[in-house]
């Protein structure tokens, strides 16, 4: 079978993909990355903290990542932040 495997009691999965994010996760990814505590991203995009968290939470496990230097990384690699060289 093509992407799919045999998982158990027969049922079948298909292959895991990547999940994209949303608009509103690319913003918070960009102001993590540069550095922006929850409470600053949530006054620069007029939310509340606890939406940034909510959001970072969902980014973290769409992403499959475990810390924020892996999210860093991303958003380095996805080209979401400038990187300055002094």
């Amino acid at each position: 079978m093509k992407n799919q495997e045999r998982g158990l009691n027969g049922l079948i999965s298909t292959a895991v993909r990547p999940r994209t994010l949303t608009k509103r996760e690319i913003e918070v990814v960009q102001l993590v990355a540069q550095g922006c505590k929850n409470r600053e991203v949530a006054e620069k995009l007029g939310i509340k903290t606890k939406t940034v968290e909510t959001h970072r939470s969902n980014i973290m496990n769409k992403l499959a990542f475990r810390n924020v230097a892996q999210l860093i990384r991303y958003a380095i690699q996805k080209g979401l932040v400038p990187i300055e060289i002094e």
